[in-house]
């Protein structure tokens, strides 16, 4: 064999990868919308974005994760139900799961670092200021606010809209609400939890208290697709355990972006090293007085140092002994291995006794690279940091049983399924005492119930303008008639605006072509509403000032009626019908239409000559 290490042709191996990238089963509500951009668009929804928001948004979720934050489900007057009540989760293993429980908490901190991943700790677009109120952070596939909430949300059938033009109370409030927007996302989380064991795979003992138990969870928020499996082929090999979430302390930073990550890496690495507030810097590392300084020379592994393959380009034999003549496996680039002895020299080349999975043998370390192992039990320096750095174990391919159950064929094969039985192969264990690998729990303190007041308020809509407008229009411009939504109670009081005919549109003024209000906030007195950031300028409360017009250039002839409703969503205030009377006719001018254009599904509009 001489100095060349033997290399075998392992294509096939790579190839069972690439074809292994698969999503899972669709979530729901992601097949009823068109995607939130032109000619198409979402619900026009505008919130309000906490000024404090590290405080706030975290103090929500603290609540929010043990059901607390939002009330029970209650019934607007006409019959719609508003419920983004927690539903608890199960506990258990596979063979012992338990029913849901209320009881069972989510661990904040985990939630808080995906709310961190999905919209950096924002509910309004990023021109609202903290502190403000703008239209909601909209994804290009339409998830909305804090949690990228996508699930339930479509604009095209009904439900879950209350009709393809109307919102459901439901939507409006997760569209309008900050509070119920985190609410619901937790709810998403504790439903990716609870589709174990019949559609997901249980990690650990199914303790919603260990943090490595969310595994599956954490990936199924974002889908579970095999772009989310440790073994991508398109990550890194070399990227380590966890993304460092921006922290210049921590590992991988400078040298890893957030896309050579899996989303469970991703999420998981703020929950290590949780961010600071924007603009602010992080904190220095804390000193570990006990480590030893590193060793000068020596071996490149150790007994117990993880190790990668890498650059192959086919894969590296593992043999019986080293040089011998028996491979017993030929691992592909990527595979992450334990290096449990050596150095030892035969035909020239340095050989390490190594274990993949279940196999174990001897490979030459040419195509062996060290792989960096954070300790997860040293500290992180808190002082600044959203919410506490956590102690965790990420699942490790050098645990035989972690690498049995994470094979990219188990993956294909439960994704070919439909993931329909749960995918029990996939089931790994995150306690192995004669390895040291134990779970850890939340540091997080609970939180004290009696906040949960304080999020909600008392809100009290007024809506000020007349009852009966006249509007009239031309093809291409109209009029419109202004009303003013107020709220004369207390914090956010969240609304929504719908219309009985496409072609009656209600705006702010001054928004841009194509955007309507399907819903919105006014604040109460008590609160002060951000306008400028520098130097920041804010008001004493919010009104909503609404434009009631028509789409001119798709408004039917003759002598039109319809009706604009603004009904409030939590609170009170009674619901407000307003009558509108359009007239066509040539206004020789005015005010240009809002340029809105309702795109039904499986309809083409052709041009003509």
């Amino acid at each position: 064999m001489g100095a060349t290490l033997e290399r075998l042709a392992a294509l096939a191996a790579i190839a069972a990868l690439a074809c292994a990238v698969a999503v899972g089963s669709p979530d729901p509500g992601k097949a009823d919308h068109y995607a939130c951009h032109l000619p198409n668009r979402g619900w026009g929804f505008d919130t309000y974005e906490f000024e404090d928001y590290g405080r706030a948004y975290g103090g929500a979720i603290d609540l929010a994760v043990r059901g607390l934050v939002v009330p029970p489900p209650y019934t607007l007057s006409n019959g719609e139900v508003i419920d983004v009540s927690y539903q608890g989760v199960e506990s258990g293993p596979r063979a012992a799961r338990l029913p849901a429980n209320k009881a069972n908490s989510i661990p904040p901190s985990l939630y808080k670092a995906i709310a961190w991943i999905e919209s950096d700790y924002g509910n309004a677009s990023h021109s609202t200021p903290y502190g403000g109120v703008g239209s909601i952070l909209t994804s290009i596939d339409c998830g909305y606010g804090i949690g990228q909430i996508t699930s339930g949300m479509g604009h095209m059938s009904a439900p879950p809209a209350l009709d393809v033009r109307v919102p459901s109370a439901r939507q409006a409030i997760i569209g309008t609400h900050p509070v119920f927007n985190i609410a619901e996302g937790v709810r998403i989380l504790a439903d990716k939890w609870n589709s174990a064991p019949n559609m997901r795979p249980i990690a650990g003992n199914g303790d919603p208290l260990a943090l490595e138990d969310w595994y599956y969870a954490v990936w199924s928020y974002n889908g579970f697709a095999f772009s989310n499996h440790p073994l991508n082929p398109a990550k890194d090999p070399l990227r380590g355990t966890v993304w460092n979430c921006g922290d210049p302390n921590a590992p991988g930073y400078g040298v890893f972006n957030r896309s050579d990550y899996t989303y469970n890496e991703v999420v998981y690495g703020c929950l290590r090293y949780p961010p600071v507030e924007k603009g602010a810097s992080y904190p220095p590392p804390l000193s570990d007085p006990a480590a030893p300084p590193p060793a000068a020379g020596g071996a490149r592994f150790a007994p117990g140092d993880a190790a990668v393959v890498a650059g192959t380009g086919n894969c590296l034999n593992v043999r019986s002994e080293p040089a011998g003549p028996t491979i017993v496996t030929c691992l592909p680039d990527g595979t992450v291995l334990t290096i449990l002895g050596g150095p030892a020299e035969a035909n020239g080349l340095t050989w390490w006794n190594v274990q993949a999975g279940s196999a174990a043998g001897w490979s030459a370390d040419e195509f062996l690279t060290k792989v960096a192992k954070p300790d997860p039990e040293a500290p992180v320096n808190p002082a600044g940091r959203l919410w506490p750095p956590q102690v965790f174990t990420m699942p490790s391919l050098t645990v035989p049983q972690v690498a049995a159950a994470l094979t990219a064929e188990n993956f294909h094969t439960c994704s070919n399924l439909d993931f329909s039985g749960g995918c029990a192969s996939m089931d790994f264990p995150t306690t192995v005492p004669e390895l040291g690998v134990e779970t850890h729990a939340d540091s997080t303190p609970p939180a004290d119930p009696s906040l949960a007041g304080g999020f909600i308020g008392n809100p009290q809509i007024q809506v000020i303008g007349d009852r009966a407008v006249s509007i009239t229009a031309s093809t291409t411009t109209a009029t419109s008639a202004a009303v003013t939504v107020r709220n004369t109670g207390t914090w956010i009081a969240p609304f929504r605006v719908r219309t009985s005919a496409a072609w009656l549109v209600v705006r702010h003024p001054n928004d841009p072509p194509g955007r309507v209000v399907d819903g919105g906030v006014a604040i109460g007195s008590e609160t002060d509403v951000v306008v400028q950031k520098t130097p920041r300028i804010a008001t004493r409360g919010r009104d909503s000032d609404l434009q009631i017009t028509v789409d001119a250039a798709n408004l039917p002839e003759g002598q039109l009626t319809g009706t604009v409703i603004i009904e409030p969503l939590l609170g009170g205030g009674g619901i407000t019908t307003i009558t509108v009377q359009v007239t066509r006719g040539n206004t020789g001018g005015g005010a240009p239409g809002p340029g809105f254009k309702s795109v039904l599904p499986g309809i083409t509009f052709e041009g003509s000559n």
